[in-house]
């Protein structure tokens, strides 16, 4: 039997070959990320070899600086993923983004994004590694 969730909301980029490179971001106004953690749950593909579809975790500073945080470039799932990222200490825009891919057919979908204090996740959700399936980026 196969669990389906007959409630809620995703982000979706759906696939298409009719806009390459194309990006959507969603975006928090600013808030103080010192001691928070992101939490999120995406699946991606693309048809081309050459460049993939990436969800990126950004923060922007109060001086406009953008850094990556945790990224899933060329990372590609057609099931439900889940990527956690430590998020900087200080007052940010924290900015969830998806890109096509350049060439081909690409898709990309979000969900369940979530941002609270660090310890909140357990200590083995916090130790993950990039052998398994969740990602843990520091």
């Amino acid at each position: 039997m196969r669990y389906v969730a007959v409630y809620g909301h995703y982000a979706i980029l759906r696939s298409t070959a009719s806009s390459p490179g194309y990006f959507a971001r969603l975006q928090t106004p600013y808030i103080d990320t010192s001691g928070l953690c992101l939490e999120l749950y995406f699946q991606s593909q693309s048809t081309s070899v050459v460049s993939k579809s990436v969800i990126s975790v950004v923060t922007i500073d109060e001086e406009q600086e953008e850094l990556v945080w945790a990224s899933t470039e060329g990372f590609e799932r057609t099931v439900w993923d889940r990527l956690l990222a430590k998020l900087p200490d200080g007052v940010h825009r924290v900015v969830v983004e998806g890109q096509r891919s350049m060439y081909g057919y690409s898709s990309m979908a979000v969900d369940d994004i979530v941002v609270r204090p660090c310890e909140q996740f357990s200590q083995s959700d916090r130790a993950l590694s990039y052998e398994t399936i969740d990602y843990w980026v520091p």
